[in-house]
């Protein structure tokens, strides 16, 4: 029987789906979990890489220590004395609070904070090391001023000083100071604990112990302040009653001086008082026994008043005397004496107080002495009014009637000079009251705060927090790999799934093949697992190959020449043409591989078989007959036509009726003839080797084929007329689990060797 004149009968071109009705690729879990895998080197890589960063930065930055001091604002008051204090508690409030907040951050009280522990000299506030905030930083205090103004942050960031230095560079005193305060502020944080009334002060510093010993002078400082503006208000409440009082004492004195003067007059010049002179009006018509017995009297109270005078001296006198100015000025010098004994227990003799009070005592003892000589003239007066009231008892009706007048009217001035020194006595009163009650205030002053917790050294740093910090970093580092596999998956247009493949061609995916990864170094027990797997996912992926070439169901006789292109270089077209001529030797079938592939020949590689002089290149050249072509026999029931390399015409040589004569040959010889045909874009040959073909196998490989260049091989092989059976998608993802072993197959007999066949034809 003459096989080499064998017409191969093609194929009816199977269906194809509408390029139309294919949607866009869908995201489901299947697709994101695939996206994951394959990028998880990435996103390990990323984690890696943040971790490594995260610990570099934790290395160079040096740690920071907070301790914190609670000071409460209290609204409990001691008394010890019933008096008004001068500075009265803080009625505390949320804006007293607030208030209280920024003493506790001026730039005085920080200021006497920086010379208490002589900051300026201190290595860690050093001024000649302070940098202006960078960009960043500046924006993130832009920001917590913005947020200030709207009321969500207490701390407002304060600008840095401007410091010039002079032309060697130093600094001076009020600059450097001014730097240290700033950098002290930056570093303190003061606030409000919640709802209460308790203000939290937090230092900030690399050094533990200097935090701590910062927030304690600060609420110490705030405290002595306290103390100090009430000590300093009192002070002034003391000075200013003081002299108050001094120009009151002498105001009243003044006072009571006029009215014993005015009295003094009215009694030297009218001869007594309203009273007096109605009395003797009344008894101006008495009889004159009446003036007789005054006078007698008159003269015994002269008698013994002289008497007494020349004797004892003029205290005796006073005694016999007892006039209301003798009395008046008792009063005053006992007032004044005891004036005198207050101020000498606060006092010297030199003060001018003491001067002003002894001057006054000299001036009242001078006027206790015109009052006696006063008192005397009077007896003397009054006697010898009795006299001349026995001689003219009408004229002294008529003169006391003129006195009476001349009372009425000076009464009136008496009495507004007694009102005005009983005023000035009530007000001197009250102030000297007020000023020993302040007095008594200022040995006695308490604070409106107090600290309720001290700071403590910190036993650990708060920043940077490491364990946080390297968690973040490689959180953030596994959200930048993720998000960049994601962005490198939406980037990329190759193939990766089979439905992807059909929907893009619109031909079944005959196959998916996964990839036989090679062994590492290492060939351990999970390597050789997983090899055996997928080595078995490969076999069945050919295995439904073979199904869809040879169903016996199908209405259409099995394709005998197949060919086998790719939609790129490198998609593992020879690779599939090995393992597909394998599974059908597997089932009996006498298979026949012509490499066709004259650009990248791989089969004779592939197999392991030598180099000769006698390939398809030379039959089809016409340097040998057919019956020189040597078709080597590499393995049972499986035989591979080998070609040399040349690019040049490859074309030409597939052109020539040599080739199609070689091709009917081998149909009519073998049960299955396989065509590794190169690419159908770029070059001419794929076309030309469809036209001998029953059937076309389009492979693509995932993750390398781009969906745009299978559509494109598809399209020119179905233009040229050659029936597309379908795709394969080699290095496919594919699931290990629940995976079925397939059982070994039988053992075949050996074929007879092609080249028997072909001299036999």
């Amino acid at each position: 029987m003459n096989r080499m004149a064998f017409k191969h009968r093609p194929l009816p071109d199977p269906p194809r789906g509408s390029h139309a009705s294919a949607g866009p690729d869908a995201i489901d879990l299947a697709s994101i979990g695939g996206a994951l895998r394959r990028g998880r080197w990435l996103i390990l890589g990323c984690i890696v890489v943040a971790g490594l960063i995260a610990v570099q930065v934790l290395r160079t930055s040096k740690p920071v220590y907070f301790s914190n001091v609670e000071i409460l604002l209290d609204t409990r008051q001691e008394r010890i004395v019933g008096v008004e204090q001068i500075v009265s508690d803080l009625n505390v409030s949320n804006s007293t609070v607030a208030g209280e907040v920024a003493v506790l951050q001026s730039n005085l009280l920080l200021g006497r904070v920086v010379d208490q522990l002589d900051l300026v000299n201190n290595p860690a506030f050093d001024p000649y090391l302070v940098e202006e905030p960078g960009v960043a930083a500046r924006m993130v205090d832009g920001v917590k001023t913005q947020l200030a103004q709207f009321g969500l942050l207490q701390n407002v960031p304060e600008p840095m000083p401007d410091a010039a230095g002079d032309t060697s560079g130093t600094l001076s005193a009020q600059d450097a100071r001014n730097l240290v305060i700033w950098q002290l502020r930056r570093n303190l944080s003061i606030f409000q604990s919640g709802i209460s009334y308790v203000i939290t002060v937090s230092m900030s510093a690399h050094d533990p112990a200097l935090a701590a010993r910062i927030a304690n002078a600060v609420a110490d400082q705030y405290i002595e302040d306290q103390l100090a503006g009430k000590l300093l208000a009192t002070q002034r409440a003391i000075d200013w009653l003081d002299n108050r009082l001094v120009e009151l004492e002498g105001a009243l004195r003044t006072a009571e001086d006029a009215v014993v003067e005015f009295r003094a007059l009215q009694i030297r010049d009218q001869g007594g008082n309203v009273q007096g002179v109605a009395q003797q009006l009344s008894q101006l018509n008495a009889a004159v026994v009446d003036a007789r017995n005054e006078r007698a009297a008159a003269e015994a109270r002269l008698t013994q008043a002289q008497r007494l005078l020349n004797e004892n001296g003029p205290e005796a006198a006073a005694a016999a005397l007892n006039t209301p100015r003798l009395t008046s000025l008792d009063t005053e010098m006992a007032d004044l004496e005891r004036r005198r004994a207050q101020l000498a227990t606060r006092m010297g003799p030199q003060h001018p107080d003491m001067l002003a009070v002894d001057l006054a005592l000299n001036d009242l003892k001078r006027d206790r002495v015109a009052a006696i000589d006063t008192g005397i003239k009077e007896l003397e007066s009054a006697l010898a009014q009795a006299r001349a009231r026995q001689n003219a008892v009408s004229d002294d009706i008529k003169g006391t009637l003129q006195r009476q007048l001349d009372l009425s009217r000076t009464s009136v001035r008496l009495s507004q000079l007694e009102r005005s020194a009983s005023a000035t006595r009530q007000v001197y009163e009250s102030f000297l009251n007020r000023f020993q009650e302040t007095t008594q205030q200022l040995e006695f002053q308490r604070p409106d705060a107090r600290i309720i917790t001290e700071a403590q050294p910190p036993l650990s740093p708060a920043r940077p927090r490491k364990k946080l910090i390297i968690v973040v970093a490689l959180f953030l580092g596994g959200i930048l790999g993720v998000a960049t596999c994601f962005a490198k998956e939406a980037m990329d247009r190759s193939i990766r799934q089979p439905k992807q493949l059909e929907r893009l061609t619109g031909t079944k995916v005959l196959a998916s093949l996964p990839r036989l990864a090679a062994p590492g170094p290492l060939r351990n027990l999970l390597y050789r697992k997983r090899h055996q797997h997928d080595a078995l996912i490969y076999d069945e992926g050919l295995r439904v190959l073979r199904y869809t070439l040879t169903n016996p169901a199908s209405r259409r006789p099995p394709p005998k020449v197949v060919m086998l292109t790719g939609a790129d270089w490198n998609v593992g077209c020879s690779v599939t043409a090995q393992g597909l001529a394998q599974v059908l030797s597997a089932i009996g079938q006498d298979v026949v591989i012509v490499e066709s592939n004259f650009r990248r020949p791989k089969q004779a590689e592939l197999w392991g078989v030598e180099d000769t002089d006698t390939t398809l290149n030379s039959y089809l050249a016409g340097d040998v007959d057919l019956a020189q072509v040597f078709a080597r026999h590499v393995e049972k029931r499986v035989w591979v036509v080998t070609a040399a390399r040349t690019t040049g015409n490859a074309a030409d040589l597939l052109s020539g009726d040599r080739f199609r004569v070689l091709i009917e040959g081998l149909s009519a010889q073998f049960d299955t003839v396989i065509l590794d045909a190169p690419p159908a874009m770029g070059v001419a040959d794929t076309t030309i080797l469809a036209d001998v073909a029953d059937a076309v196998v389009v492979v693509a490989r995932s993750g390398r084929t781009r969906g745009d260049a299978v559509v494109s091989a598809v399209q020119l092989i179905g233009a040229s007329g050659a029936p597309v059976l379908g795709t394969v998608l080699t290095d496919a993802e594919i699931r290990r689990k629940g995976l079925p072993v397939s059982a070994p197959q039988p053992p075949v007999a050996k074929q007879p060797d092609f080249a028997e066949g072909m001299t036999d034809a």
